[in-house]
């Protein structure tokens, strides 16, 4: 699905082992170990593949582990592992961070997607850039794995016009010249995001591939459904602003067919403890 590089997990090991464990090397820890990842609490499970990576630049075996996307329930092995101790030390706390931090995004996600989908069956759950830096692929993966897909990967995959790219070009121009931009683009998705009804009729009657409506009421997104609807338009409705577990049910009733959101970046870690064992 995504991979990361070796670059990347070396970036990832080196925050937390930037030199040697002094702990293990203070104690003077010698021998063979197990280390074993169980769920607290239920949820989908991401990221041990990336684990399974750690463990191999550590010289440990992998005996057991989930795929992302599985389901794991309180109390059941995700992943074991087992080797040298001092490696099983150095795997330990950046393991279960990553097992927590990405489990946590991908049950969000999954719980969120189930709950637009309730309503709406055909409606595609996005998510925005805006995650920490350096963490792009992990949370990548979480929400695909949790059933929803990335809005835009980067600003160099598809064109989403804003106010702000129109404070140096003229709105109308823009508008009535939608096929010219698509052959400028190769041929890319073009997208515009809208403040006014007016607006929204115009960008479905030109063809724009989505017109994003932000922060807009409930009752507004259903008129504009509704226009495109009755003209058969092909145009797509995302809608984006402030939507989160608690009203995505509301706005997926919309008949929109594209819910934008950041919220699920924002998401409690799963609960994962660890179990170290002497072998």
């Amino acid at each position: 699905m995504i991979d990361l590089t070796g670059f990347e997990l070396d970036y990832i090991i080196n925050e937390d082992i930037p030199l040697l464990d002094m702990t293990s090397m203070v104690l003077s820890l010698e021998g063979e170990g197990k280390i074993s990842f169980i769920c607290r609490e239920n949820g989908i499970i991401c990221g041990t593949e990336e684990v399974e990576q750690i463990f191999n630049k550590f010289g440990l075996k992998v005996l057991y582990k989930k795929r992302s996307g599985e389901f794991g329930q309180k109390g059941e092995d995700i992943f074991i592992g087992i080797g040298d101790v001092t490696g099983i030390h150095k795997v330990w706390k950046i393991s279960v961070n990553i097992l927590e931090y990405m489990s946590g995004i991908a049950t969000k996600t999954y719980e969120f997607v189930r709950k637009a989908r309730e309503v709406n069956p055909y409606i595609t759950v996005s998510t925005t850039r805006k995650f920490m830096p350096f963490t792009k692929k992990l949370v990548m993966k979480s929400i695909l794995v949790g059933g929803a897909v990335p809005h835009r990967v980067s600003i160099s995959d598809t064109i989403l016009i804003f106010k702000e790219h129109l404070v140096f070009k003229d709105y109308k121009e823009v508008v009535n010249n939608v096929e010219q931009i698509k052959r400028k683009s190769g041929g890319k998705s073009i997208g515009i995001e809208v403040e006014t009804e007016e607006e929204a009729y115009e960008c479905v009657e030109k063809g724009f591939d989505f017109v994003q409506l932000d922060k807009w009421s409930i009752e507004d997104i259903e008129k504009i459904v509704r226009y495109r609807n009755s003209i058969k338009s092909k145009t797509l409705i995302a809608v984006a602003g402030g939507i989160n577990m608690e009203n995505v049910r509301q706005f997926s009733k919309t008949g929109a067919d594209i819910i934008v959101t950041s919220s699920l970046y924002w998401s409690k870690p799963l609960d994962i403890k660890v179990k170290i064992e002497k072998v």
